[in-house]
């Protein structure tokens, strides 16, 4: 399985991953591990985005009380 670290480098193996799919480019014996990765990248951007809108959302509350 290949390390992504970065929320671009999991959506570029998520869109690469649907743009394969939509071809049919992926083998069944490809396909449960591709699944498992699949999942992994999208959790790891999921998991991104909550906390940049917890961090925003922080941020907006803070101004509305000192504003």
């Amino acid at each position: 399985m290949t390390q992504r670290t970065t929320y671009e480098e999991n959506m570029a193996f998520i869109d690469t991953t649907v743009q394969r799919l939509e071809r049919n480019e992926v083998g069944i014996d490809e396909l449960e591990t591709l699944a498992r990765e699949f999942a992994s990248a999208r959790q790891f951007c999921l998991e991104r985005i909550t906390r940049i809108e917890s961090v925003l959302q922080q941020t907006l509350q803070g101004d509305q009380v000192q504003g």
